[in-house]
């Protein structure tokens, strides 16, 4: 197993040459994307990004049938796409192509996908990063709607892991229930998650596979990775790509 994870020079070349294309404080675009499917080939170069990638314009072709959030529920459904699989703590499901691949992975992984298959057919989607979950919001009439207090508002949110539309009442009770009680949904969940804060979370979703699974090769090229991702942004003025930087950074998962 150790091999798999020996030499992977010339995927980080490609995912530093990435890193560089990427505006990190933008919201998910096709930049990420493709970001994300070459990170996924850092830890599997034999993935078919070829095949993920056409599963993806498939998925965008049902979208643009439909594009309300009931039309994009149905559209995961009818191509595949929901579920974390056998393991929920598999790596696989944290990587985009591995995901388009078998239908399965994280909330943030499978809203990701929503939210770039979307965007590409001009249903705007939005990112959200819950504690512990990520949703899919479906900003108010064109554009994004602001509350008196700056958090946006919306018509309704995705749930791409089910795949479910729900209100802020469902996302209240999967906010208590996933931290045991210990988190209340307050309007500062709501905010739009930058492409920064989504490779910063997929690397935390990493390195949480890693170390639930005691795979320590895993673990040395997540943290390779962080390491790369840290390096470049660093340099173009971004500071926090290294990783669980934040006080709550512990909830900044799946």
């Amino acid at each position: 197993m150790g091999e798999r994870w020996t030499d992977r020079g010339r995927e980080l070349a490609l995912l530093t040459d990435r890193l560089q294309q990427l505006t990190p404080d933008g919201g998910v675009d096709d930049a990420l994307f493709d970001l994300l499917l070459t990170l996924g080939r850092v830890f599997d170069p034999e993935v078919d990004l070829a095949k993920a990638v056409a599963t993806i314009d498939r998925l965008s072709e049902r979208i643009s049938s439909d594009p309300s959030p009931r039309g994009v529920v149905r559209s995961l459904m009818e191509s595949g796409i929901g579920g974390a699989g056998p393991s929920f703590l598999s790596w696989r499901n944290s990587s985009v192509a591995h995901a388009l691949l078998t239908g399965h992975g994280l909330p943030l992984t499978l809203g990701a996908i929503t939210v770039v298959a979307g965007g590409r057919v001009g249903c705007q989607l939005e990112l959200i990063g819950l504690p512990f979950h990520v949703v899919v919001g479906c900003p108010v009439g064109e554009g994004t709607s602001e509350t008196a207090d700056g958090s946006p508002r919306y018509d309704a949110f995705i749930d791409a892991l089910v795949p479910s539309v729900c209100d802020v009442h469902a996302l209240e009770t999967l906010v208590e229930r996933n931290s045991r009680g210990r988190l209340r949904l307050e309007p500062s969940m709501l905010a739009v998650m930058s492409n920064r804060d989504v490779l910063v979370r997929v690397l935390n979703n990493l390195e949480n596979a890693a170390n639930a699974g005691r795979d320590l090769p895993l673990l040395g090229l997540v943290r390779v990775v962080r390491a790369v991702a840290y390096s470049v942004l660093s340099a173009s003025g971004e500071s926090e790509a290294s990783g669980r930087s934040s006080p709550s950074g512990r909830h900044m998962l799946n």
